[in-house]
């Protein structure tokens, strides 16, 4: 807390009393200090207690400091359009009441209904997930200025009005300079003028805030309180509106009547009753301003009324959910929670305050004691042990159940739809996954667990730790429940439909649940991964969003300028701000926003609709990622030019190239199978066979190839080198050397070695696809292929095999829009007949395997720009490459440069840009590279600036094929590869690949396909 004391300082005051300048306090510094808290935990050390640090306890509770230029943003737009709709409302009533002939009098009485500044403090904005209350002190100055402006807009909309808050602001304002005066104080004018009071006002009636940790709840009654502090006045009294709880988990009112009533059971009524009444208790504490130390004692004693009326059917509520949590799957055990709930063991809403399950209910319901003994004990002694257990699950998980939390904000609860709801929902929720992570939990408790390079190793130590009895076990058992549960009960519970499927982030859950918690008329505006708009478990969620015209905006920041010091730089986060309502507006958005002032640029900032989500997205909906109005223009060109790779927008799946997706080995659950050099020779009795091949008495091992080795058209980009201390990345890639590429002979070495028997490859299978799922759009290049090798691959390397079965892809160029052109001219389809694939006379197996025309599609520079487009995260996923587009195998034989097809150019290219090394001869025979006698060619040899060259004419290949063949959008498309243009000028004075492409284009059009231009 040292930060705290050295931001305060004291100044005298009465007697010579000394008091907290609190200005000096900033809630920055505030929120600091509950960061860097959150970075240590408290552990029991035999019958010690400890405060250790712990480098991740700060992620696991997902809390992160967020700048004010971002809090400013999400208010603006999401206020914003609230307050600009009451001021138009008002200003609307104006224009009516100037055509009636009513008395001014009763004009300004009628204005009155309208006024807008009363109207803003009667919204009701909540921050779900508030920590130490940054975005709430925001929204008390964002709503304060917006407050008195209105008034003062209004007051000029019509002579004679004046808005009847500031009747009210006044009364606060004499309360408080009359205490002050009878207590000696002085207050200077400013310290007590129009804001000051309305800030008090906004955060007594406005503000809502939730939060799991009991610290940050206090921290962020202490930042508001020292934020909207009054010399002269009481801090006001907040308890009735910040609470201690989970936002995710609880139960809403009609959820725990239904489960109430499967037996008929009327003991929610009284406490339903009470609860409801209390909501008449909790609009007087908001209505107090605490102008004076007695109404923040009433307001006090008023809430502990509501706290009273709502305890009951609060504590039955949490019990029911607790159930849940519980998961009884024993027929005995639900059948005594049935009866529980019937009353055989006494009141249940009485059970649910602490009562104990007693003898039988005295209305007979239920399992009868007389009847039954024998079985009603056995059911009421159940029935006790999971009361007991799941107060203590209610006690640990802090189940917040909305509308007794908060009376007011919804009514008629018992009805099956929710009447009411906030206004607003903002904040920066945690950004953290629900399944417990090992790595990150035994990093501080048992540091060489976390560092063990593969699962199985970590698994067969923690099974070491249950097999020695250490309580650690006993802990990682409990945590690893406790994650479990809650994504069980998330997935189970119906409150989730959307957002609680694969590997669940608890950010999405926030966004759901942030849905439901507005009213009809509502906004969400949160600061959440970039995830939310791109991941394909959140598709359908986003999906409903775009395209049902109810995104607002959606601005997605890098983290380059570093807005967290403590998340990677390339990490995407996004403004996510939607209504529950479909807008009449499309929506805004920017991309790869640096800076929040980047947001006044209309190129970087533009409106998206619907259906310009769909165009580009047609499998997901999802987010592409336009960076200015030029990318969105080109992209969408090109998909009005050419078909996506795989379409099932309408329901079926259609393929444009005759290929199967498939991933090998994951890397984390098949890590049994792996062995290292060392393990393969000492426990395998392996020997080399040459290759980076291993022979043993069980048969052939093969190399594992992992991401990091490959590049594009290079399958021997580096080796592998282990680094063990590293946790999040124990291996690490060791770059080919020039002299090394230049050996034909030369493979990298790999970390692990997998059984060839497990790798599943037939005879035929001498070469495949593969690509790097591992990228980033902000990367040299962003999507990465090559032909490779049958060997083993790692999950982070996704392999494209062929699936032919009748020699034919199945579709025909005509199907997929113009002939290769400007794409702008808007050329006609042409309509080529389908090609045939040769296939040979014994097995049906195609003479001429075509994926390698694809590994060219894939790493053209036109494909990357527009993959570049899809990417929000760091992972290429099979969604985002089925909706990229692609030139269909049939275009290649249509298309001709002179003498020679697109598919002679592309071949003769990529088979000099792979074939480097001796291991991929079976891939150099299939393409036909062999002598007269059969034997196959040697390797080509390794040559950086003809290796470029090759690239660059097969750029200008496929900007031909995709249509794009405007020189300034060919520039332009190069410049969105930055990294590239500076490598390639320190090393060549200039964008070479881009000068040879422009000068090749030329050459191709011309009809000369051979020649080499000097660029």
């Amino acid at each position: 807390m040292a930060d705290v004391i050295d931001a305060l300082s004291f100044e005298a005051g009465p007697q010579g009393r000394r008091y907290i300048n609190y200005r000096d306090l900033s809630v920055q510094q505030l929120g600091s200090i509950y960061e860097r808290l959150l970075e240590h935990e408290i552990v029991r050390n035999g019958d010690e207690i400890a405060v250790r640090p712990n480098v991740f306890a700060r992620k696991g509770s997902g809390s992160y400091y967020t700048p004010d230029e971002l809090v400013g943003l999400i208010l603006e737009e999401t206020i914003g359009p609230l307050v600009r709709a009451r001021l138009d409302a008002f200003g609307e009533r104006v224009e009516e009441l100037r055509r009636s002939r009513a008395p001014a009098m009763l004009k300004v009485q009628d204005l009155e209904r309208f006024d807008p500044a009363q109207k803003l403090l009667e919204l009701k904005v909540c921050d779900p997930a508030m920590g130490s209350g940054h975005f709430l002190v925001g929204l008390v100055d964002y709503l304060a200025d917006r407050v008195i402006a209105s008034m003062a807009e209004a007051e000029a909309a019509m002579e004679g009005y004046v808005s009847p808050l500031a009747a009210d602001i006044d009364a606060v304002r004499d309360t408080v300079l009359r205490n002050a005066r009878g207590s000696g104080w002085t207050v200077r004018p400013e310290q007590l003028d129009d804001r000051h009071v309305v800030r008090r006002m906004v955060l007594k009636r406005c503000v809502y805030g939730v939060d799991k940790n009991p610290m940050a709840v206090e921290l962020a009654k202490v930042s508001l309180w020292l934020h909207t502090f009054t010399v002269g006045a009481p801090l006001g009294f907040l308890d009735h509106h910040l609470r201690c709880g989970d936002s995710l988990f609880g139960c809403w009112v009609r959820q725990g009547i239904e489960r109430a009533e499967e037996g008929g059971s009327l003991f929610l009524q009284e406490p339903l009753s009470r609860a409801v009444g209390a909501t008449l208790s909790m609009q007087t504490v908001e209505r107090l301003n605490d102008a004076e130390i007695d109404e923040a004692h009433r307001s006090a004693g008023v809430f502990a009324e509501v706290r009273d009326g709502t305890e009951p059917l609060d504590a039955f509520l949490s019990l029911v959910h607790a159930f849940e949590w519980l998961n009884p799957r024993d027929e005995e055990d639900e059948a005594a929670i049935q009866s529980l709930l019937l009353g055989a063991f006494g009141d249940p809403v009485d059970i649910a305050m602490g009562a104990a399950p007693g003898t039988n209910d005295p209305s007979g319901s239920g399992v009868n004691e007389r009847r039954e003994p024998e079985r009603f004990a056995l059911l009421r002694e159940r029935a006790r042990s999971l009361v007991g257990r799941a107060r203590e699950v209610a006690r640990q998980e802090g189940f917040l159940n909305w509308q007794v939390t908060f009376p007011g904000v919804w009514s008629d609860w018992g009805e099956v739809e929710r009447y009411g709801g906030f206004d607003a929902v903002v904040g920066n929720p945690p950004w953290d996954r629900m399944k417990l992570q090992q790595v990150e939990w035994f990093a501080a408790r048992r540091p060489e667990i976390a560092h063990a390079q593969r699962a199985a190793d970590r698994k067969r130590m923690i099974g070491a730790l249950r097999d020695e009895g250490d309580p650690l076990f006993a802990e990682f058992e409990r945590a690893n429940e406790r994650a479990d549960s809650s994504l069980r009960v998330a997935r189970a519970s119906g409150d989730y439909p959307y957002l609680s499927r694969g590997d669940v982030n608890l950010y999405s859950l926030f966004v759901e649940r942030a849905m439901v918690l507005v009213g009809p008329h509502g906004v969400v505006g949160l600061l959440t991964p970039s995830g939310i708009a791109s991941d394909k478990t959140a598709a359908p969620f986003f999906r409903s969003i775009a395209m049902g015209g109810r995104l607002r905006v959606l601005y997605d920041f890098e983290n380059r300028r570093v807005f967290f010091p403590d998340v990677h730089a390339s990490f995407k986060f996004c403004v996510f701000v939607a209504s529950r309502q479909r807008l009449s507006e499309p929506a805004h958005c920017s991309y790869y926003v640096h800076n929040v002032s980047e947001l006044t640029d209309p190129e970087r900032r533009f409106p998206l609709a619907a259906e310009d989500f769909a165009a580009v997205n047609p499998n997901t909906g999802t987010a592409p990622i336009f960076r200015t109005r030029r990318d969105a223009e080109l992209t969408t060109a090109i998909y009005r030019h050419l078909p996506v790779l795989v379409d099932r927008s309408t329901g079926k799946e259609r393929k444009t190239w005759p290929v199967k997706y498939a991933t090998m080995f994951h890397m984390t659950n098949d890590s049994g199978r792996f062995r290292t050099r060392e393990e393969l020779e000492e426990r395998e009795g392996a020997w080399s066979i040459g290759g980076s091949r291993f022979e043993s008495g069980s048969g052939t091992w093969l190399p594992l190839y992992e991401g990091k080795m490959v590049q594009a058209f290079d399958h021997r980009a580096a080796g592998i080198v282990v680094k063990p201390k590293n946790l999040h990345r124990p291996a690490s890639p060791l770059p080919a050397t020039l002299e090394q590429h230049c050996d034909p002979d030369w493979l990298p070495e790999p970390r692990y070695w997998v059984a060839e028997a497990q790798c599943g490859w037939t005879s035929q299978s001498d070469w495949v696809l593969g690509f790097k799922e591992i990228t980033a759009p902000t990367n040299a290049r962003t999507f990465i292929a090559a032909v490779l090798p049958a060997v083993g691959f790692g999950n982070k390397i996704p392999i494209l095999r062929s699936e032919l079965g009748d020699g034919r892809t199945g579709h025909r160029a005509a199907d997929f829009g113009a002939t290769p052109g400007n794409i702008r001219a808007g050329s006609p389809a042409a309509t080529p007949p389908p090609v045939e694939f040769p296939r040979t006379a014994t097995d049906g197996i195609p003479q001429h395997r075509r994926e390698w025309l694809l590994a060219a599609n894939l790493n053209a520079t036109i494909l990357d720009f527009v993959a570049r487009q899809k990417v929000h995260g760091q992972t290429l996923n099979l969604f985002i490459v089925e909706q990229l587009p692609v030139v269909p195998p049939e275009r290649y034989e249509v298309v001709r440069f002179g003498p020679k097809t697109a598919t002679e150019v592309v071949r003769e290219a990529v088979l000099e840009l792979t074939y480097t090394a001796h291991d991929m001869a079976p891939f150099a025979r299939d393409l036909g590279f062999v002598e007269e006698t059969g034997a196959t060619r040697p390797p080509f040899r390794w040559d950086e600036g003809r290796r470029l060259r090759l690239r660059a004419k097969l750029d200008a290949v496929f900007f031909h094929l995709y249509g794009v063949t405007d020189r300034g959008d060919i520039r332009y498309v190069y410049s969105t590869f930055p990294i590239v243009e500076r490598q390639e000028t320190a090393a060549y004075g200039g964008y070479r690949s881009r000068d040879l492409c422009l000068a090749y284009l030329n050459a191709l059009a011309a009809g000369r396909p051979d020649a080499e231009p000097d660029a």
